[in-house]
């Protein structure tokens, strides 16, 4: 609120605003909205994480305030600018922009045949939703080293939709191609049934617009598109089936056996992700007495991606967290599919030290982030570079594993950082 109200109306895309609201809503209204209870019990996995709820709220309280210590820790930083902003008086112009274009297409294409190697003929099929999850399976992409990689080069269309969007936005008249793409682009995600990478094209959209305008959403705006977002998540959560996109019937299914309105039903499953909540603040309670600390085990997990398990028959494969979650919750199998926010993996590798520690540099990072943002404003690419962190934020929050994290940074960031170094020595 102290960022919207702001009279300069950029400080409401600070980085404090979106980790202030994650905070909310995945460690206090999403979680009681879920899993609350009218006896005061707070069931999840079958296990009644209520003792654990306080803990869970103290770390993430600690999680918010080093977070925001981090970022108003130091105000100045080295000066860089990039792009545009080493020439001075320099105006981008049409050949400019044409020259982000084509590297946004050359991008998408470059992912899109990628997916056609992984997946044959079928990519087709998954874009339009229409094969089961065996037939894409057989059409390609069986789950192994080389499938993973190219796989997860999915992630490139983001970058190359912000590009395109971004050009649209400065007069570049390819409105149909972009719509082409970006709806080629929604498919493929939902198809794939992860929402995050929904979250990760959508915001730098939302973002790039309002930079490009000026200003920031009125309260009615604002609201709106949090209300769309939910909606949207909501249905995605009850109806989406893995490799195969969405499907009415399994949503119908789900509907028949709850008493509650639709928009009640749809805006409560939109909540269902926060039960990570639950799992991090039981992480916390149970270190150290139940589960070890991990101590460096995430780092060594991560640094030996790149190698084959074909190579490495045992290969770490991240046993730490697996071995806390069947610690939280014994019954049958009821540990897979669990995960945590990103503090709880913090906590457990080095206790509140490390989480205030590691919280702290983040929002230092952060803070360079929207330095250098500020600094180079009137460059395209510096704000293409801060919308698509800033949308990493989500990850990073959201998901407390470090190797999944590193991966999924490389699959957004390698297009990026590769046009970009090409846009900068542009203009030496």
């Amino acid at each position: 609120m102290k960022n919207y109200n702001d009279k300069k109306w950029f400080n409401f895309f600070k980085p404090t605003t979106l980790f202030g609201a994650l905070v909310i809503f995945y460690c206090l209204v999403g979680p009681i909205i879920t899993s609350g209870q009218q006896d005061g019990s707070i069931s999840y996995r079958g296990v009644d994480h209520r003792e654990f709820y306080e803990i869970g709220l103290i770390g993430a309280l600690l999680t918010y305030l080093s977070f925001q210590l981090g970022f108003n820790f130091k105000k100045y930083f080295k000066k860089e600018k990039f792009g545009i902003n080493k020439l001075k008086g320099y105006q981008l112009g049409t050949k400019d922009y044409l020259f982000i274009h084509k590297w946004g297409e050359r991008i998408i294409l470059f992912s899109l045949f990628l997916q056609f190697i992984n997946y044959g003929t079928s990519l087709l099929s998954r874009a339009l939703n229409l094969y089961t999850l065996a037939e894409i399976s057989s059409g390609g992409g069986g789950g192994g080293f080389a499938s993973s990689w190219i796989s997860s080069t999915v992630n490139f269309l983001i970058v190359g939709i912000v590009l395109l969007f971004i050009c649209l936005l400065n007069g570049i008249k390819e409105r149909t191609k972009f719509v082409f793409y970006l709806l080629t682009t929604i498919s493929l995600y939902v198809s794939l049934g992860f929402r995050y990478r929904l979250f990760l094209l959508l915001l730098p959209l939302i973002l790039i617009y309002f930079f490009y305008k000026k200003i920031k959403p009125d309260i009615t705006l604002l609201l709106s598109l949090i209300l769309s977002t939910l909606l949207i998540f909501g249905f995605i959560q009850i109806s989406r089936n893995y490799g195969t996109g969405l499907n009415y019937e399994l949503f119908s299914r789900k509907y028949s056996v709850t008493e509650q309105s639709v928009l009640e039903f749809v805006l409560k499953s939109a909540t269902f992700d926060t039960n990570v909540f639950h799992t991090s603040a039981a992480i916390i309670y149970k270190t150290p007495e139940e589960i070890n600390y991990s101590g460096i085990k995430p780092i060594i997990n991560t640094l030996t991606l790149p190698i084959p398990r074909i190579l490495w028959q045992n290969k770490p494969k991240g046993e730490y967290l697996i071995t806390a979650y069947r610690t939280i919750y014994d019954g049958f199998l009821w540990e897979v599919g669990a995960a945590n926010l990103g503090f709880a993996e913090y906590y457990l590798a080095g206790g509140w030290i490390a989480l205030i520690t590691i919280n702290f540099f983040l929002g230092l990072y952060f803070k360079k982030l929207w330095n250098e943002f500020l600094l180079n404003f009137n460059d395209p690419i510096a704000q293409i570079k801060y919308s698509l962190y800033l949308s990493f934020m989500f990850i990073v929050f959201t998901r407390g594993y470090l190797l999944q994290l590193t991966f999924l940074y490389f699959t957004i960031f390698i297009p990026f950082h590769y046009f970009s170094n090409i846009w900068n020595k542009r203009y030496r």
